[in-house]
């Protein structure tokens, strides 16, 4: 047991005062529980065992999965002590810890929808949404992640031709439309819909990351629509400004 405790503190690269505490594995589902907690400081001499401080509250998250085996992370956090900021944990009242937490904005900013989501990283569909309810509403900041640019093109839409009007993802004139700034007559009831639904959405999300993400689905739409959206583009472009 105790190598299977230091075998883990190395995965998750728990550090002091943070340890292992225990683990336990579920071979018939593929998954494994870690439980970490405080360690109280050595004597002045480093003599006798390290002694755990107990906590009066236990948080869990699900974490990054390991050679296909699930990880529930449990954290047992010392009364009057703040929630750890590391990777290995998350965010209070959210279902992911801060690394899973930013390969899921990773995967939904690439485009890949909730099932995709789900079906690679081996989620259930009730976590993700309730996450991507929270991120709708601003009710989630993601903290650690990896800000992908803005400028160039978006990795995850189809390759457009090269006769393509739509403008580049970095081009102002999708964080104007997406706040409300850029005047746009609308005769598309889809993008009537998604512009009245991303503007509400922007109007309650203060993370810049959150933003990107509506910011390329926005794009993305008229890159997958383009003719559809013709009246609607040429709006957008700069000899119509």
């Amino acid at each position: 047991m105790v190598d299977g405790l230091a075998l883990w503190k190395q995965l998750l690269q728990v550090q002091e005062p943070w340890v292992v505490q225990a683990c336990r594995a579920d071979e018939f589902n593929r998954c494994m529980a870690v439980w970490i907690g405080v360690e109280a400081p050595r004597s002045w001499f480093g003599l006798g065992r390290p002694r755990v401080v107990e906590g009066s509250t236990e948080v869990s998250w699900r974490h990054t999965g390991f050679g296909g085996w699930r990880v529930q992370v449990h954290v047992r956090v010392p009364v009057g002590s703040e929630m750890p900021r590391h990777p290995w944990a998350g965010e209070a009242g959210m279902p992911f810890t801060r690394a899973l937490d930013q390969q899921i904005l990773s995967l939904l900013n690439e485009g890949v929808g909730m099932n995709g989501v789900c079906s690679i990283l081996d989620l259930p569909m009730t976590e993700v949404w309730r996450y991507r309810y929270a991120l709708d509403r601003g009710g989630h900041v993601v903290t650690g992640a990896e800000s992908a640019p803005l400028a160039g093109s978006d990795p995850a839409a189809p390759p457009a031709a090269t006769t393509s009007r739509v403008p580049g993802l970095d081009d102002p004139v999708w964080q104007r439309l997406m706040d409300g700034t850029q005047p746009l007559d609308v005769r598309v009831l889809g993008l009537q819909l998604l512009l009245s639904r991303t503007r509400s959405q922007v109007a309650l999300i203060a993370d810049d990351e959150v933003r990107r993400m509506k910011l390329r689905d926005l794009h993305r739409y008229f890159v997958k629509n383009e003719r559809m959206l013709a009246y609607e583009l040429r709006q957008l472009l700069p000899e119509a400004a």
